[in-house]
């Protein structure tokens, strides 16, 4: 796992957890735009850079992260921000805290696919992915995003115009050529095992998620509300997976910056 910060140390830290088989890098837009008033952290999973071995599990990772915060002195959180997978690596995470000794002020899963599937459907979903990651494997980044506009699955997932999506075109075409099938495996079924860990009360008033109503991540909604009946639920409309973070940076920069200093004052379900 590498890790990449924008901003000054001394200011209120932010990290952000970026969804599958894409780098940290693929947040660095958004990360710029409020590097003035915090210091960011955008790690990128094992397996998705050169010599990065292969992705592992959730627990893995969010493990590794808490390594680094430690070894880094940073024991203090402002905000934790996960897309998509990141958001379930961000969960894992959350659950690990008291435990870490780190505290966090505030929690954003974006686009959560929090399922847990049968052996069946993990098996779909990675041949799926091992379809969609090989064809980021080879070709330039205007190809690449050709295919992609193309592909099916894509489609279901972001529901119009791929070109808002160009910072994941950008690291999964940035990650492809080191992920091995094995490790694009074991990222699918990262996507769709989730175990739902427990969280407190108090912990719970700190989570915030986030969904288009349109995406198919969404389906989780009620099972995540069963698990977690104190956290906040907030939906950006009907703007595709992760729709928020692609088809509206600016204002996503800004949603980011209000959760970090306990600002937002949305109405939520």
């Amino acid at each position: 796992m590498i890790f990449e910060t924008v901003g000054n140390k001394e200011k209120p830290v932010i990290l952000m957890l970026n969804g599958s088989f894409s780098t940290g890098a693929g947040l660095l837009h958004i990360a710029e735009m409020i590097s003035d008033e915090f210091y960011i952290i955008l790690p990128t999973y094992d397996g998705h850079h050169e010599n990065g071995g292969s992705f592992t599990t959730r627990d893995d990772q969010a493990g590794k992260i808490i390594s680094y915060l430690k070894k880094e002195g940073i024991g203090h959180l402002a905000l934790v921000q996960g897309a998509s997978m990141g958001a379930e690596i961000a969960l894992t995470f959350a659950s690990k805290m008291p435990e870490a000794g780190i505290s966090v002020d505030q929690y954003l899963f974006d686009g959560g696919p929090f399922f847990h599937f049968s052996g069946w459907l993990r098996a779909i979903m990675r041949m799926k992915f091992k379809s969609m990651v090989h064809q980021a494997q080879h070709g330039s980044y205007e190809e690449i995003t050709e295919r992609f506009s193309k592909n099916k699955m894509v489609q279901w997932m972001i529901h119009g115009d791929i070109s808002p999506y160009k910072w994941f075109i950008k690291g999964l075409a940035d990650s492809a050529p080191f992920m091995s099938d094995a490790s694009i495996g074991k990222e699918s079924d990262a996507c769709y095992t989730f175990d739902y860990p427990e969280a407190s009360s108090e912990e719970q008033k700190k989570y915030l998620f986030i969904w288009s109503t349109n995406e198919p991540a969404f389906k989780s909604y009620e099972k995540i509300r069963k698990h977690y009946p104190n956290a906040k639920y907030w939906s950006p409309g009907d703007i595709g997976h992760c729709g928020y973070i692609s088809r509206k940076p600016d204002e996503y920069a800004v949603f980011l910056r209000k959760l970090a200093k306990q600002e937002w004052r949305e109405e939520t379900w």
